[in-house]
């Protein structure tokens, strides 16, 4: 029961306190689920991740999957509950009030000092994560690959990420 309630305030808490989309929240999710209080491994999170990127709605589902590693089919409705109780409410608040602030030069600072923080976020759960998924050089060919493809295409991620899973399960 203390395992599903502290996976329901993390979510909570997690999903409250991120500006800039869900890859934001992969840093604190990762620290606090993996390193912190060590209910994932480094590797099964990695995992839940990649199970996202493959379906629509990929935090969801990633969230989803870490609550079903953690305490099965009612830690999975929990953490999706628990992921999207934060952001309902925000959005109700935010909506409310944002026309009324949006030319604010204190919210356009604000936003203009969020951008930034938000890309040394996800370089660090990049930085991170590397650690585990880039083991060979076969994994970091495709990792170079994949990071091509979607900076300099317009082919779309899942594409690449099923590519990828093909191309890792040739190599293997």
């Amino acid at each position: 029961m203390m395992v599903l309630l502290r996976l329901c305030w993390l979510l909570i808490v997690i999903n409250a306190l991120t500006i800039g989309g869900g890859y934001v929240m992969l840093p604190m999710l990762q620290r606090e689920f993996v390193e912190k209080n060590h209910l994932l491994t480094n590797q099964e999170f990695l995992d839940a991740i990649a199970i996202g990127q493959i379906t629509p709605g990929p935090m969801t589902v990633m969230n989803a999957v870490i609550g079903y590693k953690i305490s099965g089919l009612i830690g999975a409705i929990l953490a999706m509950l628990s992921s999207y109780l934060p952001c309902i409410i925000i959005v109700t608040l935010v909506t409310k009030y944002y026309y009324d602030y949006k030319e604010s030069i204190i919210v356009q600072s604000g936003f203009k000092g969020i951008k930034p923080a938000v890309i040394g976020l996800l370089s660090v759960v990049a930085v991170s994560l590397g650690h585990t998924a880039l083991v060979d050089l076969p994994t970091l060919g495709i990792a170079v690959i994949s990071f091509a493809v979607i900076a300099f295409t317009k082919t779309d991620p899942s594409f690449v990420i099923v590519g990828a899973g093909i191309l890792g399960a040739i190599l293997s």
